[in-house]
């Protein structure tokens, strides 16, 4: 943690959805003054998650971390190594579902 807190830049963009990424708890020990790009949508595997388990996985890190500072994003960017070759349409659907992920949490959490 240590080294993380010495980075310049405005935004950490993490993986979550990968058992070795850890718990949501991690989130607490950022500095305050950085964004965070949550890693929500997995890219491993061919599997498109429902907007519902999406929605539920952020809700899990809201636990630990202010919503102003979250952002949702894809793990790895749908770039997870130049061995795996991920389809146009597989990534489309899977950000499709992360999309109406943010739909359903602004309607969970707007006032």
């Amino acid at each position: 943690m240590p080294a993380l807190r010495r980075l310049r830049g405005s935004q950490y963009v993490l993986e979550f959805t990968i058992p070795v990424a850890g718990d949501f708890a991690v989130l607490r020990r950022l500095p305050d003054d950085r964004l965070i790009g949550l890693g929500c949508v997995g890219c491993r595997g061919a599997t498109v998650e429902a907007p519902e388990t999406i929605a539920d996985r952020v809700s899990a890190a809201l636990r630990h971390v202010d919503r102003e500072r979250l952002s949702l994003n894809p793990d790895c960017g749908f770039a997870p190594g130049s061995a795996a070759d991920i389809p146009i349409d597989e990534a489309y659907a899977k950000l499709g579902s992360e999309a109406a992920a943010a739909k359903i949490l602004r309607d969970r959490y707007s006032p």
